[in-house]
């Protein structure tokens, strides 16, 4: 059975994912790789950053990692791209409401 990863377009997980709110920005590097930060005061560390990926190394579709500063704020995988964006949308308006 292919993994669920190997069926994702790149370009359409990237298409999919929204603008970015508020103080956030936006960087495609391609492949289905978009990150969305905020820029932290130290200038070496993003205050907030998200990073959106085909996920190519399990049987999952679209990779999610967070970082908070310096540190990693967790991973979660999903299912499909659907779901992924739509928690990608919640995120980026839940950060915007905390600050």
């Amino acid at each position: 059975m292919p993994q669920a990863s190997l069926t994702i377009n790149p370009e359409r997980l990237s298409q999919r994912l929204p603008a970015p709110p508020g103080e956030w920005t936006r960087t495609d590097d391609g492949g289905g790789i978009v990150e969305y930060r905020i820029a932290g005061t130290d200038g070496v560390c993003a205050s907030a950053k998200l990073t959106v990926r085909p996920d190519i190394f399990s049987e999952h579709a679209v990779r999610v990692d967070r970082k908070q500063g310096c540190k990693n704020a967790g991973t979660t995988r999903f299912e499909d791209v659907r779901t992924a964006v739509e928690t990608v949308e919640a995120e980026l308006h839940e950060a915007e409401r905390d600050e």
